[in-house]
């Protein structure tokens, strides 16, 4: 075996390591040995490493000092079991390292929780920075929780939620709905239900097990790989702003209505908007049809998209706007006389609010909607002329645009066609009341204090 002096060593656990290999701890020192693998992941790569060394120098110099005794043994029964013994030595060595291995991987943190205020487990109290190992299972009973995974990627979980730790990059989701942020480090992050598989492909994603046990996902970003358990074709690939269902009968992948709702916890990360209503649909990206100005080809009924446009603009001058003060704004009457506006030398963001039904007819269609920020409102653009004009300085795709004064900016109408906003009194809600008939569509621009002007 492995042997050197010792007297020097500071660190017990070479001793401990050199003697266990050596089978002469006694069972203080073992209990020892025990604790600090169980403690340490550096003990535990420390001791790997020393038993993969271990097996290679035994298999190099096991009867080593005898070789003569190997290459003359005239008895082949011997040989064979010589050999016999020599197999089966190795074989438990290589199980020892195996073993060894295994421990670490098991006693290994894989991922860490963050949870919000009055979290709680089933079982207890979630304590913040909670370890949580390969094989960890956890029922979220109340609030909410981050995990952050040792490959980069991130999780959200709301309670109830049932969920178990499938090494550094994976979670069975039994029950509940997940929120996935992943980064080019966890790329291939996997969620397991009992219907389906999802594996990342470079994107934001959720995945909700509803109590039928059918499987919803939704992808914010990027795309994912979605396979039913018993789907005879190849998997889907899921794109940004789709979404779909795994049947808990069937296992088949069917399309489904995308909302984003969920998407929230990444959103209040990048961007400044805190939560909205059920009829709001964030996207990150204008489609190609809105951003060329083809308004009557992106259309859905019963929903307002909220676009974000350019972030951190500095103001080289005044900027006009119509509403600029909080108050509730239902005619023509409720606007003020002249205009707002936001002084040359603010840093702002800039939001889109988009609606265009499909129903065509005189009395329109309508939508509510509720959208809260984490930073001021400090102004809002509802009229074409003042939208038109702040293309050049909002429009994420202007540059792109060939005929960039033809860019159609539809606005809204307070007092006509029920179009109605309210600004809390804080700034940071806005409420809002559209309704528009025929081929008409309805937007108009919010534009927020950035953080980089000392918000937050």
């Amino acid at each position: 075996m492995i042997t050197e002096s010792i007297s020097s060593w500071e660190d017990p656990l070479p001793k401990l390591v050199d003697l266990y290999f050596n089978n002469s701890l006694n069972e203080k020192e073992l209990s020892h040995l025990q604790s600090r693998l169980k403690s340490d992941p550096e003990a535990r790569i420390f001791f790997a490493q020393f038993s993969s060394l271990q097996t290679q120098l035994e298999w190099i110099y096991t009867d080593s000092s005898c070789p003569q005794e190997l290459t003359y043994l005239p008895a082949p029964i011997n040989a064979g079991k010589q050999n016999r013994n020599h197999i089966l030595y190795v074989a438990c060595c290589v199980c020892l390292v195996l073993g060894g291995l295994l421990f670490m991987h098991l006693t290994t943190a894989v991922a860490h929780v963050f949870p919000e205020p009055g979290s709680h487990w089933a079982d207890g109290n979630i304590t913040t920075e909670e370890t949580l190992l390969s094989g960890s299972r956890r029922h979220l009973l109340r609030g909410a929780i981050e995990i952050r995974f040792t490959s980069g990627s991130i999780v959200n979980l709301k309670a109830p939620a049932q969920f178990t730790i499938h090494g550094s990059n994976e979670i069975f989701l039994e029950a509940g709905k997940l929120v996935a942020d992943i980064p080019e480090s966890g790329h291939g992050f996997t969620v397991d239900t009992q219907t389906g598989r999802i594996v990342d492909l470079g994107t934001s994603f959720s995945v909700n097990v509803r109590a039928e046990r059918n499987t919803e996902i939704k992808v914010y970003r990027g795309k994912v790989q979605v396979a039913g358990s018993s789907e005879t074709g190849p998997p889907r690939e899921i794109l940004a702003n789709e979404a779909v269902q795994i049947d808990s009968v069937t296992k088949w992948v069917q399309s489904r209505d995308y909302t984003s709702s969920d998407f929230i916890p990444l959103i209040a990360r990048d961007y400044a908007v805190a939560r909205f209503s059920d009829n709001v649909v964030f996207q990150e990206q204008l489609p190609e049809a809105v951003a060329a100005g083809e308004y009557n080809t992106f259309e859905h009924d019963g929903l307002a998209f909220l676009f974000p446009e350019k972030s951190n603009v500095l103001l080289t001058e005044n900027l006009n706007v119509e509403i600029g003060q909080p108050g509730v704004y239902q005619s023509a009457a409720d606007l003020p006389k002249g205009k707002s506006t936001i002084p040359a030398g603010s840093t702002v963001d800039c939001f889109r609010v988009y609606y265009k039904p499909v129903i065509y007819s005189d009395k329109g269609d309508k939508v509510q909607g509720e959208i809260h920020f984490d930073r001021p409102i400090l102004g809002v653009i509802i009229i074409h002329p003042e939208l038109a004009k702040t293309n050049r300085l909002f429009h994420p795709s202007f540059k792109d645009v060939l005929d960039q004064n033809a860019l159609p900016s539809p606005g809204i109408e307070i007092g006509t066609d029920e179009d109605e906003l309210t600004i809390s009194e804080d700034r940071k809600t806005l409420t809002f009341n559209l309704g528009t008939g025929g081929k008409a569509t309805d937007e108009f621009r919010v534009i927020l204090q950035s953080r980089k002007d000392g918000s937050r």
